[in-house]
């Protein structure tokens, strides 16, 4: 008896495409999309954010994603979907629980706990900018800021900046994002999908609302790396150990709109 060879599922076009999920079941899905990391092993903002678009699919359309913890168990591998099997776990007055767990050849790669909450009005305080932020237009995203600084990047790290991406990074920073001269651990950004997002992204959908993850994970590394001497663009070998995470946690505070 021979085996049929398996189709890798394609790489990612645009963000929206990442979180288009083949419903198997009630509470069983199958990604459609790899979006393959740098060293070759699926993206951990891919697995999140499938996890958070398979549990709200199993939610009313009225509750939003309202806090995630999840832990990484073992490397996804990008020639093979991932199945995500989500667990019922409670639907109250106000909240709804679900648990998830990814899996690729029947084992665990990733499992998450998460809360949804009906939306509600309540109190609202935020903390202001201390420096004026430029905008967008006024800046130069990763690729163009990788051309500027190429003679003082290894071509490994060019080779990263460079490459097809379906999120453009613009930092408002650019010394302190690629040569690391932050005197702090604090990091701003401008970032949007590369390609325009669906109708249905930008009116309230449960699309919408599962972005954040695989969008945030492109840069939220590159804050915390201003306070060790290591990154991506200034080769050690302990980078790669030192920004592994097994670990995801997110609160949702309040949604903003896409454009």
């Amino acid at each position: 008896m021979t085996t049929a060879s398996i189709v890798p599922p394609p790489a990612p076009q645009y963000l929206s495409e990442v979180l288009e999920l083949e419903q198997l079941d009630t509470n069983l899905f199958r990604s459609k999309v790899n979006q393959v990391n740098n060293n070759r092993s699926l993206f951990g903002g891919q697995i999140l954010g499938q996890g958070l678009k398979a549990a709200a699919l199993t939610v009313e359309p009225g509750r939003r994603p309202h806090s995630l913890h999840g832990y990484f168990l073992l490397a996804g591998m990008s020639d093979i979907n991932v199945i995500y099997d989500v667990e019922l776990t409670r639907d109250g007055g106000s909240f709804s629980t679900r648990r998830v767990v990814a899996r690729q050849r029947a084992k665990p790669i990733f499992h998450m706990e998460l809360s949804f909450h009906r939306e509600e009005q309540g109190f609202e305080h935020q903390v202001p900018l201390d420096i004026d932020v430029p905008e967008p237009e006024e800046l130069m995203s990763t690729r163009e800021l990788a051309t500027k600084f190429a003679d003082r990047l290894p071509k490994s790290a060019q080779a990263i900046a460079t490459q097809q991406a379906i999120i453009e990074l613009k930092p408002v920073s650019p010394e302190d994002y690629f040569l690391r001269k932050a005197e702090k651990p604090r990091g701003l950004y401008w970032i949007k999908s590369t390609a325009p997002l669906p109708t249905a992204c930008t009116r309230g959908s449960r699309t919408r609302k599962c972005r954040s993850p695989p969008a945030s994970s492109a840069w939220c590394a590159a804050t915390w790396e201003r306070r060790v001497s290591c990154s991506p663009w200034t080769p050690n070998r302990a980078f790669a150990r030192w920004c592994s995470s097994l670990r995801a946690t997110a609160w949702a505070r309040r949604w903003c709109r896409a454009r």
